[in-house]
């Protein structure tokens, strides 16, 4: 069972969401709208994307890497979420 088990309709909602905008940005491409309203667009789809992956990265702190701590195996699941942070630090 994943952590963000309890939050998969939320998670799910999002994502809807953002897919019916990423299908607006495609649109307004094809219609050659104006780029700074794409843009924002754009920005709008990245800040709901960033939102999803913060939902699920609490989850799995509070879920996965919670009882790797509890149970003794902490190293790998640390590591771990060191690396996940990285890769959000570098987008």
């Amino acid at each position: 069972m994943p952590a963000y088990e309890k939050n998969v309709d939320k998670i799910l909602a999002r994502l809807k969401r953002i897919e019916g905008q990423m299908r607006g940005i495609q649109r307004m491409v094809e219609e050659d709208k104006y780029c700074v309203d794409i843009l924002t667009q754009v920005s709008s789809v990245i800040a709901a994307t960033e939102k999803v992956a913060l939902i699920i990265l609490r989850d799995h702190i509070k879920g996965c890497v919670y009882s790797s701590l509890k149970e003794g195996n902490s190293e790998e699941r640390v590591d771990e979420l060191v690396m996940v942070v990285e890769r959000f630090l570098k987008a």
